[in-house]
Order: structure tokens, then C-alpha cells, then sequence
């Protein structure tokens, strides 16, 4: 698959999940958290990053208040540059914590640098999709955001991985085949609100 066909699958990814309800993204966000509750490595997870769900992304709302429930820490991520390119940091999404908005548009929590998280001393990372394929390739928004930040992956088998990378979609996100580019880490496993994954490699 080339860069143009790929730009044309995520174009139409993009307008497919778009178009879900209000009601149907409710009903997914639900869903999504019934699944992932099924997930041992999650269970027994306590830093784990998300995400604020924009463009028609599944929303991880409802795994946050969970984990708020459950006293666990739900982290977002903030954009910085490094080294000329995009990285990510993360910051814990306390209760009533308070929100600016980024350079692309996207929300981020107000902290102090000094409490800010490195991505290696996560313990799951559940990351938006614009699609995926059973064996676990996907296709993003374009950025490299996250190739970018844990790249330090490369190379480690998943099962001994730290943090576990989870894949968040809707299942009409799901895509025949997806070709891998060299610098994708490819994930643990993916979670739509219907189905976990359990992706052949």
C-alpha cells in the first residue's frame, strides 16, 4: 500500500467513524470499557495513558472514570519537541484538572513540568487508531506521534514489553491488510467496543 493509498483509506476511516451518533459513540465509549475489562495486563495496570477523543475517535471517557473509581492513575499526552521532532510527555488526569489547548487544536492538562511522566515508566498505553488490520498494523493520523515517542520498543517482543501498547478503534475501523512501514511499533493487541483483538503476527 503507498503513502496515496493510505491517505485515501484514512480519509475514509476518518468519515466513516465521523459518522457515528452521539448515541452510538456512548454506546461504544461503554463498550469499549466492558472489553477492555476482560484484559488481565489492564486489570493489573495502574499508570496507563489515554487519550481526549476528537474526529470521531471511540472515547476512553468512560475507562478514565474507572480508573478514577478504581484509584488508579489515567494519564494524557502533551506534545513536545525533541530533538527537532514531535514527542509526547504525560500528564495524570486528575479530577476537575484543568485543560488549554495545543498547537493542533487537541486539549491538554495544566501541570508543572516537574510532574510529568516519561513514557517508559508507563504501564499501558491505549492509543487512538484511524484503522488496523488483524495483524496489528495500523494506520494513524499521520503524525508519527507515537512512533516517535516509543521507538524505544523496537525490537522487543511484545509479551516483554513495559508499556503495553493498546490499540483503541471502533470494528469499522478494521481493515483487510495494512502495509507496515519500518518505523511503526507495531501493538499488543487491539480493543473495539465489540471485540479484543488477539493480533496474528
Amino acid at each position: 500500500m503507498q503513502t496515496t493509498d493510505k491517505t485515501i483509506l484514512r480519509k475514509s476511516l476518518r468519515a466513516k467513524r465521523r459518522a457515528l451518533s452521539n448515541a452510538e459513540q456512548s454506546a461504544a465509549a461503554d463498550g469499549l470499557l466492558q472489553q477492555l475489562l476482560t484484559i488481565e495486563p489492564f486489570l493489573n495496570s495502574q499508570k496507563v495513558a489515554m487519550y481526549l477523543a476528537n474526529d470521531g475517535e471511540i472515547a476512553p471517557s468512560t475507562v478514565m472514570s474507572w480508573m478514577h473509581a478504581q484509584k488508579k492513575q489515567p494519564f494524557l499526552p502533551l506534545v513536545r519537541q525533541h530533538n527537532g521532532r514531535n514527542t509526547l510527555v504525560f500528564a495524570e488526569a486528575k479530577k476537575n484538572i484543568r485543560y488549554v489547548e495545543n498547537r493542533y487544536g487537541i486539549s491538554e492538562p495544566v501541570v508543572d513540568e516537574a510532574d510529568l511522566l516519561q513514557p517508559e515508566n508507563l504501564d499501558m498505553v491505549l492509543l487512538p487508531l484511524v484503522g488496523f488490520d488483524q495483524s496489528g498494523n495500523r494506520i494513524g493520523m499521520g503524525g508519527g506521534f507515537y512512533d516517535t515517542t516509543f521507538e524505544f520498543l523496537h525490537g522487543i517482543a511484545p509479551e516483554h514489553r513495559k508499556p503495553v501498547l493498546i490499540g483503541l478503534a471502533h470494528e469499522c475501523q478494521k481493515v483487510e491488510k495494512i502495509e507496515a512501514e519500518s518505523w511503526d511499533i507495531p501493538l499488543n493487541i487491539v480493543v473495539t467496543d465489540q471485540h479484543v483483538h488477539q493480533l496474528s503476527r
